[in-house]
């Protein structure tokens, strides 16, 4: 589903990857461990044309791209830090989201307030995301991956358990087996990154390690 070949990227003198080889298939969960600083980001980033690279061929379905609409609506990113409109409230967030991805207008709200309510925001639908503690902003997040879940064929999660209550941690475990045991209806493949050995290794099917440079 998607390959990457011989992918390098350095800051300055830095090499953060170093002709990396990787692969995730269709129906695929890999968990991604390494030190802070190795590179897990920057190459969840690379993936979703947040950073650019040096050298290096990523293809999707074996078809080398060039980071079109079509691939980029196949693959979701909830990076480490969330993302929204501060003076937007979550329901006008995502209503925003819903747009970009085409999702059918008369679906929208629906699928929104199910979203929310699945991670615990159900009464925060109309507060502005600016009062949102880390944790709101999470799940905030993880909402987004859920109303989108008919779209997306590949999921990187970035540390998505950090600054998650024990019932938002539970949450997201959930999602995740949900995700997992669903996938080979729905093509869904996950790739997690995390420093927590032993919670990735609950999370997903394969572990594999960035570390100067290279994923083994």
């Amino acid at each position: 589903m998607l390959r990457i070949e011989k992918l390098s990227k350095s800051f300055g003198q830095k090499i953060i990857l170093d002709e990396v080889n990787f692969e995730i298939n269709i129906n695929e969960s890999i968990g991604l461990l390494g030190k802070n600083g190795s590179g897990k980001s920057t190459f969840l980033k690379i993936l979703v044309d947040l950073v650019n690279y040096q050298n290096g061929s990523i293809f999707y379905n074996e078809k080398k791209i060039k980071m079109e609409t079509s691939y980029k609506s196949k693959i979701l990113y909830l990076g480490h830090q969330p993302s929204f409109y501060p003076s937007l409230t979550a329901k006008e967030n995502l209503l925003f989201i819903s747009k970009i991805y085409k999702i059918d207008e008369n679906q929208i709200i629906k699928k929104i307030v199910n979203s929310l309510n699945i991670v615990g925001l159900s009464n925060s639908i109309n507060l502005p995301v600016s009062v949102f503690s880390s944790g709101m902003l999470r799940k905030l997040s993880i909402s987004k991956a859920i109303l989108l879940e008919n779209i997306w064929e590949i999921l990187l999660l970035d540390e998505p358990n950090d600054g998650l209550d024990i019932e938002g941690q539970e949450m997201l475990s959930n999602l995740i087996l949900s995700w997992k045991n669903e996938k080979s209806n729905n093509h869904k493949s996950l790739l997690i990154v995390s420093h927590n050995e032993n919670w990735i290794k609950n999370h997903t099917d394969q572990v594999m390690h960035l570390a100067k440079g290279k994923i083994n």
